[in-house]
C-alpha cells in the first residue's frame, strides 16, 4: 500500500492550483483565526473551484454544529482537537467526510479506538504544538492500526524516518513551506520523489 500525502495550511490561490496539479492526494485549509495559515471562508470555495484534488476544511475550536456548517463546500471536514463522547456521538449524524486528531500520546491510546467508530481518517500528530511526532510510539500504534495517518514535525530532511512506519497517509504543512502559509513547492516535490522511490524498491 502506497503512502498517501496531505499538504495542509495552503492560503494563497496559486499553492491551491499548483499542488493540486501534483501527486497529492488532499489539501488543506486551515479556517481557524489564531493560526498564521488561517484563510477567510470564502478561499474555501474558491479553492474548490480551482483544485482538481479533494480540498479538507480544517478546524480545531468551535461548536460541531457551526463547524460543518462552515465546511459545507469541503470535501472532508478536519477536527483538530480531542472531541468529547457526546461530540464524537454529533458526528455519526452527520453524512460528512471527517479527519479527526489523535495525540501522539499513550493516555490516548483508547481514544482512537471511539475516533475509528466515527471515521476511517484518524491522524496520529504530536500531543504539543510545534513538536515532532514520538515515532517510537507511531511505530507501536501502527501496528494495531495500519490505517493511521501520522502527522508532527515532518519535513524533507525526515520524511524517510516517517515513511519507514508504513502509514497509510501523511499531513505536512510547515515542513514545506517558505513562511507560514506559503508552500515551497520543490519541498513538496522532494517528499513526493522519496516517496515515489520508496515504492518502486
Amino acid at each position: 500500500m502506497s503512502t498517501k500525502i496531505k499538504i495542509c495550511g495552503i492560503s494563497t490561490l496559486k499553492d491551491i492550483i499548483e499542488i493540486s496539479n501534483m501527486d497529492v492526494d488532499m489539501l488543506g485549509i486551515v479556517s481557524e483565526k489564531n493560526s498564521p495559515r488561517f484563510a477567510k471562508s470564502q478561499f474555501l470555495e474558491i479553492a474548490k473551484h480551482f483544485s482538481t484534488k479533494p480540498i479538507v476544511y480544517v478546524r480545531a475550536n468551535g461548536k460541531i454544529c457551526d463547524i460543518i456548517k462552515d465546511g459545507e463546500k469541503a470535501d472532508i471536514i478536519q477536527i483538530h482537537r480531542i472531541l468529547e463522547d457526546n461530540e464524537l456521538d454529533e458526528l455519526t449524524t452527520y453524512n460528512r467526510k471527517f479527519i479527526l486528531y489523535v495525540p501522539g500520546d499513550e493516555k490516548y491510546e483508547k481514544y482512537i479506538d471511539k475516533v475509528y467508530k466515527v471515521t476511517d481518517l484518524a491522524l496520529l500528530d504530536s500531543p504539543r504544538k510545534g513538536e515532532k511526532l514520538n515515532l517510537s510510539y507511531a511505530r507501536k500504534v501502527l501496528n494495531n492500526y495500519p490505517d493511521l495517518g501520522i502527522a508532527g514535525g515532518i519535513n524533507p530532511s525526515n520524511i524517510k524516518n516517517y515513511i519507514e512506519l508504513n502509514p497509510a497517509w501523511i499531513d505536512i504543512s510547515s515542513g514545506v513551506e517558505s513562511f507560514p502559509g506559503k508552500k515551497d513547492l520543490d519541498k513538496i516535490k522532494t517528499i513526493i520523489g522519496v516517496l515515489k522511490w520508496k515504492y518502486i524498491q
